[in-house]
């Protein structure tokens, strides 16, 4: 049988340590506060279908002015930028996790997109961009003859 000298400051240090570690894997990155997420960007999601592609960005509490869609060589470019809410004078701020102010979402097109129809709305807090795919080219049989 091995003795272990008792330590009665251990459990202390093991549940001082263990908090610390928890606090600092479950902050968001670049964060200086506990309870402040600065950088956040909206949820996407992105269809395919016969017709073509569907991006699907949810940003509640935008307005569709707020939005810059565009298309560069064949990269789709979502984007907001816009000014901070200024709070009233006295107003404390506890928790802040949402704050779309800023942020950009990039795409890398394929081939078969009709990029002259791409379509973008935005309502209900849910921007949509629908990307057809290009009419495909039907080629008629043809009889070739054996010489």
């Amino acid at each position: 049988m091995t003795l272990v000298k008792f330590n009665p400051f251990f459990p202390a240090v093991a549940k001082d340590l263990d908090q610390a570690v928890n606090e600092f894997f479950n902050r968001p990155i670049g964060s200086g506060f506990k309870d402040e997420v600065p950088f956040s960007t909206p949820a996407i999601n992105v269809h395919e279908t016969e017709k073509g592609y569907f991006i699907s960005l949810a940003a509640p509490g935008l307005e569709k002015e707020d939005f810059k869609v565009d298309l560069d060589q064949n990269i789709l470019n979502i984007s907001v930028d816009r000014e901070k809410d200024e709070l009233e004078e006295g107003t404390k701020v506890t928790r802040k996790e949402f704050s779309y102010d800023q942020f950009k979402h990039s795409f890398t097109l394929p081939e078969d997109v009709d990029t002259a129809k791409i379509v973008a709305e935005y309502t209900n807090g849910i921007l949509e961009v629908n990307l057809p795919r290009k009419a495909a080219k039907l080629l008629k049989p043809k009889n070739i003859q054996v010489k």
